[in-house]
């Protein structure tokens, strides 16, 4: 998903907006919003230019100016997204060994992670200036919110989902 085409990208660009007339009309400070924006996206698209828009595979569980995709029988202790898309499904997670815990951070992109609503899981979200689409709620700007599936019983095993996200995007779909 392109950041320009996600409401996220446009609801910031208007409070910027907003924000800097009220620190000129008060403060008598003048932000170039439009010419930091627009000099943050040539860097941007220069970025993608020199990585030849494929983006970047730091390690097995980052990526940068990319796509991420991972299954979770290759599930790992923590997977960073930055200024890319991901796909993380945990439909797949074994916890006969004992419980899971993974951390997923998406920053200036977005994810879609798969919940199987037969495994135990307790997903927690953070939220600075993102949005956060959960089963049943959802989470604008800034904010936590701790999402448990219909299968959790307290004293088993089960997925432990801690999400953080910045300036991005997170779908946590069953």
């Amino acid at each position: 998903m392109h950041f320009m085409s996600h409401g996220l990208f446009w609801g910031l660009l208007v409070v910027l907006f907003g924000l800097s007339i009220i620190a000129k009309a008060i403060f008598k400070i003048d932000i170039p919003v439009f010419r930091t924006i627009l000099g943050l996206y040539l860097i941007f698209w220069g970025f993608k230019m020199v990585f030849g828009g494929f983006g970047v595979k730091t390690s097995d569980n980052s990526v940068i100016f990319g796509n991420y995709n991972i299954k979770g029988s290759k599930i790992k202790s923590e997977h960073n997204i930055v200024f890319s898309s991901g796909t993380i499904d945990l439909n797949d997670v074994d916890l006969s060994e004992g419980s899971v815990r993974t951390e997923i951070d998406v920053v200036f992109g977005s994810a879609d992670i798969y919940l199987n609503p037969e495994i135990p899981a307790v997903v927690r979200v953070e939220n600075v200036f993102s949005d956060t689409k959960m089963p049943g709620r959802s989470i604008s700007f800034f904010g936590n919110s701790t999402y448990k599936t219909p299968s959790y019983v307290e004293g088993e095993n089960f997925l432990k989902v801690s999400i953080d996200v910045v300036f991005g995007a997170v779908r946590i779909i069953e």
